[in-house]
Formats: C-alpha cells, structure tokens, sequence
C-alpha cells in the first residue's frame, strides 16, 4: 500500500492506496498493524540484473528483468514514472534537478524532456501516439493539460484535473473536485454524473470505447465507493469488494483496460486496517480480490502491484537492480496490454535513501 506525499510546497491530498504522478511512501498494511517505508531520490546509475521467474508450476514460466532509464543531461538520475500508454512505447514520469520536479517522456527507452508550465507538475496519462495528460499547480490552484506535437494546452474547466486519456483523446479527471471529461482537448467539460448533489470524486481512467472508472464520496474526503460511468454517461456504482475480514467499508477504481478494471479496498475494525486489491469485470459483473494494491490493469486481466506482476494463476515477483534491497525494492506502476513491459521506480540503494528513486522498466517474456 503507497502514501503520495512529495514534501512540496503545496498541501497534496493523501492517498492511503497510490494516486497518479508520485511515489513517495510505501506502506504495508498487515493484519495485525502496520509498518512504513519511507523512498526518496537517488543517485547512481545501475546495469540490468539476473531475471526473476513465475513462481507457478506445470506451465512455462514469465521471466523478467529490469534496467534503468535514463534521465536528461544534468539532472541526475532521479525520477518517477507514472503512466505509460498500452504499448509499453511511451513512458511518462518526472525527473528532479535538486527538488524541483520537471515534466519527461520516454519513448521507446529514450528520455526527452517535455517541461510542463506551473509547479509541482505531473504527466498522467499518454496514448500510443504520444498524446499526454497531466495536472500543476497554477498558484494554489490545480490545472489540467493536455501535450501533443511538442505543446501545452490547458484545459478548459478552471480549477481541474486530469487523469487519463484514450487513443480517441477523450480525457477523464476532474473540474471543481466533481468527475468530468473532455470529448476532445479543446472542448469545455462534460461533468459526469453524481449520486446527489451533496457528492464529490474524480474519474481516474478512461477505456477505449469511452467508459470511465473513478470513485466518488459523498463527504469530501471521506469514505470513498468506486465507481463507473458507461458512454452513455450513465452512472453505477461498482460491487463491493472484499478485503480480508469482510465487504470493504472504502474501496475505489483506479485502472481500466478492455472491461477489467483494477484498485484498492479498505476492511477497517477498530484501530485494524486491512488492504485488498480487487479486480472487476465490467462484462460479467464479477469482482475479485487478493492481496496487495494494484496500480494498473491489462486487456489480459492481468496486474502489477508493488513489487510483483499477476498475470492470471502466476505471480512474478520483479527483480531489482544491483544493491537495491529486495523487499520492499520497488514500485511497478505501468502494465502493457501483452505484458511484457512494466514501468516503474527503484528506491533504498544499500540501505541509503538519500537520492533515490530510479525509474526502471522491467521486460518480461515466456
């Protein structure tokens, strides 16, 4: 489970189960309490490792390694990712010139730098040919964007955020802290329907055929229910997973690619807080879960937490670089539709916290 806090200036909402656009805090909720473990920036440069295996039986095993991307010349090589087109081509994330964070690309293993106007800026989301999404801060308030062809626009909305984007360039986030989309970059918003007036949220990702995942509350800040809009703009609120000791009290989606849709569950008892992540089937209705928080989905079903890759009945537990410890070592973030790339960042190099993360990507085949 990840806490998003970068340390910046701005007061940043707090998620108890990861947020698009930085890795700051991991934190493993347990049974019986819970522990944190705290990531910051790196120095170094590292080679790629040995790779790791399915650990499954009696069918051919996945097999991953990883390597480190680069970053732009002077900056040093901290840097996050946080998101990736279907493809695994185009990588998005930030990297830092001392504390100040800018806007990157990768494409195809090759950093460009593509600065995003306003502070503590970060890329969302971005399409197979390189249209992305992100959100700064514009004073004390929040502005969505839109990058394509070497160029910013914002948009339209005020007050926005943007999360995701389909190869249709439809874009989900959020206008006045209330789900909305844009048809298209230089549309006003479409704001998507509420429970009641009295309610909140944000739409966090969009599918190819326009439906749209995200959660809603009905206090702000409270306890949240995940949530789905069809193309039609109709609402639903998603089944309620289970987490460990029961139905989740605050559960919310994060991900969705070709109908499976991937996000985090909350069981609390008392002072007791137990995490689940569950899977939903928006064809069939069912929902899953296991343990573990799952940052994104494939068109496969399958999902990347933390440190490890599902893809159906295997688990991959995904290696890290040299001298960066095992457990926790790592944030997978992003998860191609053929599940052979991951993106992501590598914290604690020999027990040092002091200059990291390093963002890597992991490669894995049958």
């Amino acid at each position: 489970m990840r806490a998003v806090a970068d340390g910046e200036r701005h007061r940043r909402r707090v998620w108890l189960a990861g947020s698009a656009g930085a890795a700051a805090v991991a934190v493993t909720i347990l049974a019986v309490g819970w522990t944190a473990v705290v990531g910051v920036d790196r120095h170094g440069s590292v080679p790629a490792v040995a790779p790791a295996t399915a650990q499954a039986s009696g069918q051919a095993k996945i097999v991953c390694s990883v390597r480190q991307l680069g970053t732009p010349s002077g900056q040093g090589p901290k840097a996050i990712v946080s998101g990736a087109d279907p493809t695994g081509r185009y990588i998005v994330g930030r990297s830092y010139q001392g504390t100040k964070p800018s806007t990157v690309i990768w494409v195809d293993g090759q950093v460009h730098q593509a600065p995003m106007p306003g502070d503590d800026p970060t890329l969302r989301d971005i399409t197979s040919t390189g249209a992305a999404v992100g959100v700064s801060f514009m004073g004390d308030k929040t502005a969505a964007w839109y990058y394509a062809d070497g160029k910013y626009t914002r948009l339209a909305g005020g007050e926005a955020v943007a999360n995701g984007i389909n190869e249709r360039r439809v874009i989900a986030g959020a206008v006045g802290k209330k789900p909305a989309i844009w048809r298209s970059p230089g549309e006003q918003p479409t704001m998507l329907a509420l429970p009641g007036p009295e309610w909140s949220g944000q739409a966090t990702a969009i599918d190819e055929d326009g439906t749209v995942v995200g959660e809603v509350s009905k206090q702000q800040g409270g306890v949240r229910v995940a949530a789905a809009w069809q193309p039609d703009g109709s609402f639903q609120r998603l089944p309620v997973p289970a987490a460990h000791g029961g139905p989740a009290d605050d559960f919310t989606a994060m991900a969705i690619r070709d109908g499976w849709v991937s996000g985090w569950a909350a069981y609390d008892r008392g002072k007791q807080r137990t995490i689940s992540g569950p899977r939903w089937n928006l064809r069939t209705g069912a929902v899953d879960s296991r343990d573990g928080v799952f940052e994104s989905v494939n068109a496969q079903g399958w999902m990347v937490e933390i440190t490890a890759l599902v893809a159906g009945d295997e688990t991959v537990q995904l290696p890290a670089l040299p001298g960066f410890q095992q457990e926790p070592h790592a944030h997978a973030y992003t998860l191609s539709d053929d599940g052979t790339t991951i993106a992501g960042q590598m914290s604690t190099l020999n027990g040092n916290v002091d200059v990291q993360p390093v963002p890597v990507v992991w490669t894995c085949k049958r």
